[in-house]
């Protein structure tokens, strides 16, 4: 991909997914006025952390790559409202994710995460978490401060337990907890209204609420 692509300083949509990309240019990161960025379904490796600088993008797509870590300087995106890294190989994100403060998608479903940084539970603006297919063991109970979440997923992953401050997102309408090792599940679900719970006990039935 030739770097004189950072040249088109009034470029707002960059797509160039179902590729065989395995690297793009920092170049790009000299893209100010780009507000979506989709990368999605190549060969990538790494990303540059150029893109850093895209102060106007909204929605990032690196999903479907081959990405064991990403920069953590995409924590410097205040406009990113989307942010796809799913079907990757991630087995750890930046803390700085959690300067994102007008995040409100984050997709880090299927790849090999088995600890998610402390900063997340301070996105109050995210809506959407998607963390299902990876190798969480746990949850912390600073998971109950995401007062904006509308839909998590944490399903496919090795959870013995769930916190009982999940209680406290009275927004979430959609928790999918299935095909965990989960024995039980807390009684301060009970407190969420017009909710939908997927999970899947010991015994293999799976209830939904």
């Amino acid at each position: 991909m030739p770097a004189a692509l950072g040249n088109l300083s009034l470029l707002l949509t960059l797509r160039l997914k179902d590729n065989q990309l395995t690297s793009v240019p920092a170049a790009l990161g000299r893209m100010d006025a780009l507000v979506r960025l989709d990368l999605a379904n190549n060969q990538l490796t790494s990303v540059p952390t150029a893109f850093g600088n895209l102060s106007s993008l909204s929605k990032l797509c690196l999903n479907g790559n081959q990405l064991t870590s990403v920069p953590a300087e995409l924590g410097n995106l205040s406009s990113l409202s989307e942010l796809y890294l799913n079907d990757n190989k991630l087995k750890s994100i930046p803390a700085e994710l959690g300067n994102l403060s007008s995040l409100s998608e984050l997709w880090l479903n299927e790849n090999q995460l088995r600890t998610v940084p402390a900063e997340l539970w301070q996105l109050s603006a995210l809506s959407a978490l998607y963390l299902d297919g990876n190798r969480l063991t746990s949850v912390p109970a600073a998971l109950g401060h995401l007062s904006s979440l509308s839909e998590l997923t944490l399903n496919r992953n090795q959870l013995t337990s769930v916190p009982a401050e999940l209680g406290n997102l009275f927004s979430v309408t959609e928790l999918y907890l299935d095909e965990n090792q989960l024995t039980s599940v807390p009684a301060a679900l009970g407190r969420l209204r017009d909710f939908e719970v997927h999970l899947t006990l010991d015994d293999g039935v799976t209830i939904e609420v």
